[in-house]
């Protein structure tokens, strides 16, 4: 019985510890959002903790703005590892790719305003590589039933899409894309060769097979 009791005890620290950490990360992005210069105190007085606390999870800045960047590739990991049964079209799996990626990096493209100069430019594009042999092979497919251009290798248009994704995050930092992802799906399919028209018919189809799908699993 005692051992059970322990065994309680140790799950609910472990529970707090995790929730403090969680906390702490949500407040972190907020507080630097709105201030890339915010503190460890600053981040600690939204997180409702002592700093204390804070340095217990993270002992430093860097090792917090680490944690988020953590944080931000468990989520995409995540996000893959839950996808549902895609449709076997590679232009509308690539545009339901997109909208379901875009709140992951929404959430998080608050680490392109700051941590590029604590990161490093490769550890922000670290972060996208959970999701670069999925899109290789559906560009690759793309490319195979002539859905997809050819005009230039699937690797290459890989890491283009990837670099579109950062450009599109940081264009919504500066307000200047305010959608739910329809434009980052449009941009994906442009740069693999389908016609903007064509390719905002297709995301379209993509968001309503996103609400039906919803609706069908009573989310």
């Amino acid at each position: 019985m005692d051992d059970g009791v322990d065994g309680e005890g140790t799950g609910r620290r472990r529970g707090r510890v995790r929730a403090n950490r969680s906390r702490i990360i949500e407040a972190a992005i907020a507080e630097f959002a709105a201030n890339p210069d915010a503190s460890m105190d600053d981040v600690a007085r939204a997180a409702g903790v002592v700093r204390r606390t804070v340095y217990g999870h993270f002992p430093n800045r860097e090792a917090l703005v680490q944690g988020i960047a953590d944080e931000a590739s468990a989520a995409l990991v995540s996000l893959l590892d839950g996808l549902p049964d895609l449709p076997d079209r590679p232009d509308l799996t690539t545009a339901l790719l997109a909208l379901l990626s875009w709140p992951v990096g929404d959430r998080f493209r608050v680490l392109l305003t700051f941590a590029r100069r604590e990161l490093g430019e490769e550890r922000i594009r670290d972060l996208l590589v959970p999701a670069r042999a999925p899109s290789l092979a559906i560009i690759e497919r793309g490319q195979a039933d002539g859905v997809f251009s050819r005009y230039l290798p699937a690797p290459v248009l890989v890491a283009l899409s990837e670099a579109i994704a950062l450009a599109m995050f940081e264009e919504a930092n500066r307000g200047a894309v305010t959608d739910s992802g329809e434009s980052f799906a449009v941009a994906s399919l442009v740069l693999l060769g389908i016609a903007p028209e064509r390719a905002a018919a297709i995301a379209d189809e993509a968001t309503r097979w996103l609400r039906e799908s919803s609706a069908a699993s009573g989310r």
